[in-house]
């Protein structure tokens, strides 16, 4: 897996995915996603310490996105997140793109990356495991959008934590360009 910038030219593969129900539900993306709104969100991450990229297969087929929230440099710290497209589901890819996102937190010198899963995700909780996070507790009653609230796991990992890359498990863990 490879990670590239996001780019006008992924916005289609971008919108199948947010519309899809099992992504859709785990995101604060309008329900329905309106033609035109991949292209709006993307613009926040245009110089504002935010990151967005395309997740790509071997082949360079597009798989699913990656973010970040606002890197928070005097904590040095940054939240990430991912979708997959559901065609790749059941690949690896999730795990291989927050291992991906981990490493660049870690070599921009970053302290902690964190992972918001919702407690009704038990796939991504098992993507966060997997890539080495740890559970640290539940956040309650978070607002997700157009009222509902919902409660999310806090899945965290530092660089002191343990690389799961190196313990045995096949692969290596792929870097997004820049």
């Amino acid at each position: 897996m490879n990670l590239e910038p996001l780019r006008p030219a992924h916005v289609p593969q971008v919108l199948a995915t947010m519309r899809d129900p099992a992504t859709l539900r785990f995101t604060r993306a309008p329900d329905p996603v309106p033609d035109g709104w991949v292209e709006q969100w993307l613009t926040r991450f245009d110089g504002h310490d935010r990151h967005a990229w395309a997740v790509l297969d071997g082949t360079g087929t597009f798989v699913g996105y990656a973010v970040t929230g606002p890197v928070d440099h005097e904590g040095a710290e940054v939240e990430l997140g991912y979708a997959v497209a559901p065609d790749a589901r059941g690949r690896g890819v999730a795990t291989a793109a927050l291992l991906a996102m981990t490493r660049w937190a870690f070599d921009a010198g970053l302290q902690r990356a964190t992972a918001l899963v919702s407690t009704e995700n038990p796939a991504s909780a098992r993507v966060a495991a997997k890539a080495g996070y740890v559970l640290e507790g539940v956040l309650r009653s978070v607002h997700h959008r157009g009222g509902r609230r919902v409660d999310l796991q806090c899945w965290s990992r530092l660089p002191s934590d343990p690389d799961p890359t190196a313990a045995g498990r096949p692969g290596q863990t792929p870097t997004p360009h820049a």
